[in-house]
């Protein structure tokens, strides 16, 4: 076996690319800091490689063939990734930056509210925030620690509960409005309903209420937690919404909660390999969501 990359001229397409975007090889050389006879010898020895000439040699000056015209469009770009990638980099070592993972309706609905507090607290770090919904590998990559939902079991890592949570039946206000002043589970047997995944579902809700509704599967469906939400508030329905993620929303007056929730199943965990906590930087930020979670009402 051998490698895919071995024979690629990586080192002469930098003195190429800068050559053909130039279309001179003494400007190439004065912004590479190369003598020019250090980028013909470059371009001479890529062109021997390729089989091919990239130029053509006119007078004082130098044209770009076909080839080379299709080959500086490559260059460029890869070139462009490469850079970009190794710039990328300075964030795993800027000081106080904290690589954390957590889902994006999690990330709209809990977190953005309160990054204005973080900075004010936290002035050092700057977290990186990155967003999905899939169980996060916290032991395999470069995230520091994450927020995800569970029953509190992962080997190897330690998990530290966050804070539960409960969901309740939300609307927009205007459809609010329509419904009788007192709310009971029998007013919701004729609305438009709003389902997305989760355990605690509607028919788990009218159960729980004691009230039969034979219809509780109709309506639109979401796999997100946080689009359900934005459905709501679009009076498109009622949905059963998680109170952490709509807290602002309800401030806001974007959603009107109806009557009793029921408890969610999962509650919210911070999670890390071990390895990242005895960073300070993490420490921090960790204790921080902590903190918050100490401050908070519901769950």
């Amino acid at each position: 076996m051998h490698s895919n990359y071995r024979n690629l001229p990586l080192g002469a397409l930098i003195g190429f690319e800068a050559a053909a975007r130039l279309e001179s090889f003494s400007l190439a050389a004065a912004e590479l800091n190369m003598t020019q006879s250090a980028v013909s010898h470059q371009i001479k020895a890529l062109e021997n490689q390729l089989g091919q000439p990239l130029f053509r040699r006119i007078n004082r000056g130098v044209e770009l063939t076909d080839a080379g015209r299709d080959l500086r469009g490559t260059a460029a770009a890869a070139l462009e990734t490469i850079r970009l990638g190794v710039r990328r980099l300075d964030f795993y070592t800027k000081p106080g930056s904290v690589v954390l993972m957590m889902p994006h309706a999690f990330a709209t609905g809990w977190y953005m509210p309160r990054v204005p507090a973080l900075m004010r607290d936290l002035p050092n770090i700057e977290p990186w925030l990155v967003t999905a919904d899939d169980e996060p590998d916290v032991a395999n990559s470069e995230i520091d620690f994450a927020i995800t939902r569970g029953r509190g079991s992962w080997d190897g890592l330690v998990a530290v509960r966050l804070f539960g949570d409960r969901l309740h039946p939300m609307c927009a206000p205007e459809l609010r409005r329509r419904l009788p002043e007192t709310i009971t589970p029998r007013v919701l047997q004729d609305v438009p309903l709003l389902h997305h995944e989760e355990e605690e579902d509607w028919q788990n809700w009218f159960a729980t209420a004691g009230v039969a509704r034979p219809s509780f599967v109709k309506g639109l469906n979401f796999s997100d937690p946080g689009m359900v939400l934005d459905a709501a508030a679009r009076g498109l329905g009622i949905c059963l919404g998680s109170m952490r993620l709509a807290g602002e929303r309800i401030e806001k007056g974007e959603l009107a909660v109806l009557g009793d929730g029921v408890p969610s199943s999962r509650p919210y965990y911070l999670i890390a390999h071990p390895r990242n906590l005895k960073r300070p930087g993490v420490t921090e930020l960790w204790d921080w969501f902590l903190s918050q979670a100490d401050a908070s009402q519901e769950g």
